[in-house]
């Protein structure tokens, strides 16, 4: 039953991912100009004070990663519920019931997110830095992601995830949508919104695609009557163990609590 299920949400991804790849760039990006953008480089989106400013990585944004010389192993944790704190053992046991915790209690989880600070915001975004002078091209480009001097700095800027790199956009099925964002509305150049489509369909055609991988490496997670058994005795002494599911398969990441 498990596998039917699996293989009609490949197919219907599949047909989703063929659709892609009929988008029209011009067509997003007129869109993107009818609607108006321009990143105010406020660092709202980047800090925990503005909303759930979780980032999901995808597999390009590993690769990006790496390319920076940041290890995605020290960059990146398990996707978590939005306001969870996984080094708090109050928060953990809070959000418990999001998790499919199995028979070695662990707790499974699908993807990554970009590490947070312990005040919840991203962790690279950087602190206000006066009246200093940009460096590079931060803030010419389209697409959100706290890059501009004077402002909340970006340390990965020219790096930053798909997610970051085109916020506050995005395409669901097909469709352009927007999220929050005080530069909603602002003029953009045809320049601009011509390569913020790109990106966009680009981000919507490999978030597909390590779906459709997820889907097809992913083993089904053996549970057990009381799997919390386990995983209580793990937290009596500090440990959390998750199980994260993504495009390559499943890896294992332990960390100790301390709070």
């Amino acid at each position: 039953m498990f596998s039917n299920y699996r293989q009609s949400l490949i197919k219907g991804l599949q047909e989703e991912l063929e659709a892609a790849g009929s988008i029209i760039i011009e067509d997003i990006a007129s869109q993107i100009r009818e609607i108006g953008f321009s990143c105010r480089m406020c660092g709202s989106c980047c800090k925990r004070s503005g909303g759930d400013n979780r980032v999901f990585l995808t597999s390009a944004d590993k690769e990006m990663l790496k390319s920076c010389s940041i290890c995605p192993e020290d960059a990146a944790i398990p996707m978590l519920p939005d306001g969870m704190d996984m080094y708090s053992s109050s928060s953990v046991l809070e959000h418990l019931q999001e998790f499919e915790v199995d028979s070695e209690g662990r707790l499974n989880t699908f993807g990554w997110m970009l590490k947070r600070k312990e005040c919840g915001d991203c962790f690279f975004i950087g602190e206000d830095e006066g009246d200093e002078e940009d460096e590079g091209d931060y803030g010419d480009e389209a697409g959100g992601g706290g890059g501009g001097g004077g402002q909340k700095r970006c340390n990965i800027y020219a790096n930053r995830s798909m997610l970051c790199r085109t916020y506050p956009f995005y395409i669901d099925d097909g469709e352009l949508n927007t999220s929050e964002c005080e530069g909603l509305g602002d003029e953009i150049s045809y320049e601009d919104s011509i390569l913020l489509a790109r990106d966009l369909v680009n981000r919507y055609v490999t978030e597909i695609k390590d779906t459709i991988l997820l889907y097809e490496k992913f083993g089904e997670i053996q549970t057990s009557p009381d799997p919390f058994d386990i995983f209580n005795k793990n937290l009596a002494v500090g440990d959390l163990v998750f199980v994260i599911h993504d495009n390559n398969g499943s890896s294992v990441f332990s960390l100790k609590l301390y709070k």
